[in-house]
C-alpha cells in the first residue's frame, strides 16, 4: 500500500511539474484560428453586393504588455455591373486575451483596430465608406468567438483545462497559470 501511494505521489509530482510549464504558442493560436474560425460575409444579390472572407491570420504575443495582435488578410469582391473589383485588405487588431475557466477558452477583450492596408491602393477611398460597419462587425465577431479552446477530449489538455485559472501574455506565447 505504501509503495502504491508513493508511486501515485511520484506520478502526480511529475505531472504537476510538466503541466506547470504549459503554454500556447503563436503558431498554435494561428492554426486554431485558421481551422476553427470561418469568417465570411456575402451581402447583396447577383448584380450588386460584396463578398469578403479571411484567408490568412497571424498572431503576435507580447510585443506590448498583456497584448495579443491579430492580423488578418481578407479578400474582398465588390459586385456591380459597371465597375466590379477585387481587393485585399490587411487589418491588424490588438486586444487583451483572457481565459474563461468555465469553458476552457481564450477570448479577446478591448479590441482596437491599429492598422488597415489595402491593395490596390486606390481601394483605400472605397473602404472608408463601409469601414465603420465592417470594423464593428469584425470587432463583435472577434470578441465573442474563442481564439483558442483547450481540447478536453484529450487527456493531458483535459487535466490542464481543469487546473488553469488564468493566462499571462509573454513574448511568443500565452502562459497558462494554475493558481489564483
Amino acid at each position: 500500500m505504501k509503495i502504491l501511494s508513493l508511486t501515485v505521489g511520484f506520478i502526480l509530482l511529475l505531472l504537476t511539474g510538466c503541466v506547470s510549464q504549459y503554454s500556447i504558442t503563436e503558431s498554435e493560436l494561428e492554426d486554431y484560428l485558421s481551422d476553427e474560425i470561418h469568417f465570411e460575409i456575402k451581402e447583396g444579390n447577383q448584380l450588386f453586393g460584396i463578398d469578403m472572407r479571411i484567408n490568412n491570420i497571424e498572431v503576435k504575443l507580447g510585443h506590448k504588455a498583456d497584448i495579443m495582435a491579430v492580423s488578418a488578410l481578407s479578400i474582398i469582391k465588390v459586385r456591380n455591373p459597371l465597375m466590379p473589383f477585387k481587393a485585399e485588405l490587411e487589418t491588424t487588431f490588438e486586444a487583451k486575451p483572457w481565459y474563461d475557466a468555465a469553458n476552457h477558452s481564450v477570448y479577446l477583450k478591448d479590441l482596437k483596430l491599429v492598422e488597415i492596408k489595402s491593395s490596390p491602393k486606390d481601394f483605400d477611398k472605397a473602404i472608408q465608406q463601409f469601414s465603420p460597419q465592417l470594423m464593428l462587425f469584425l470587432t463583435q465577431f472577434l470578441e465573442t468567438q474563442p481564439v483558442y479552446v483547450l481540447d478536453t477530449n484529450e487527456s493531458n489538455q483535459a487535466l490542464i483545462a481543469e487546473m488553469t485559472k488564468r493566462i499571462q501574455v509573454q513574448p511568443g506565447k500565452l502562459q497558462l497559470i494554475f493558481d489564483e
